[in-house]
């Protein structure tokens, strides 16, 4: 009797430009902080600049960055993997031996057609095509 360990073959996280108007956000609220630091006259107005470059921030900078630390694909020698979401709430995963297709649609994703179930559709990950043809394979050789 004979037992295979899974191995993990790739871990992918989505192209980092997701992340260039999160950073340009960010550039922009520690611009305004600094461009209007000594220049208001009164308290209340500092209060209001604090509270809305810290609410600017976290909602388009640090949710964003959230959402892309906690999305991945992980191909593995018997599974696909692929979690997004804040926090990676949505989780799918197919087994290689349900894999019924491999296909590269419009907009750089891959839609992996699965024995009685919607296709998974994965979109924003870097080399596309490779994944894609990597993946097709490992079903095959399955």
């Amino acid at each position: 009797m004979s037992f295979l360990a899974e191995q993990r073959i790739a871990r992918i996280r989505p192209r980092g430009s997701k992340l260039f108007f999160p950073s340009v956000v960010l550039f922009a609220a520690c611009f305004a902080l600094a461009f209007f630091g000594g220049r208001l006259a009164e308290q209340w107005q500092y209060t209001v600049l604090y509270i809305v470059a810290g609410s600017v921030t976290f909602f388009f900078w640090f949710i964003p960055l959230l959402r892309f630390m906690s999305t991945f694909l992980e191909v593995t020698t018997t599974r696909v993997l692929y979690r997004s979401g804040l926090l990676g709430q949505k989780r799918r995963e197919v087994s290689l031996t349900q894999i019924k297709d491999v296909q590269l649609t419009k907009g750089r994703s891959i839609s992996i057609v699965v024995d009685g179930q919607e296709p998974l559709v994965i979109t924003g990950i870097p080399k596309h095509k490779m994944v894609a043809v990597e993946i097709d394979r490992l079903a095959a050789a399955i």
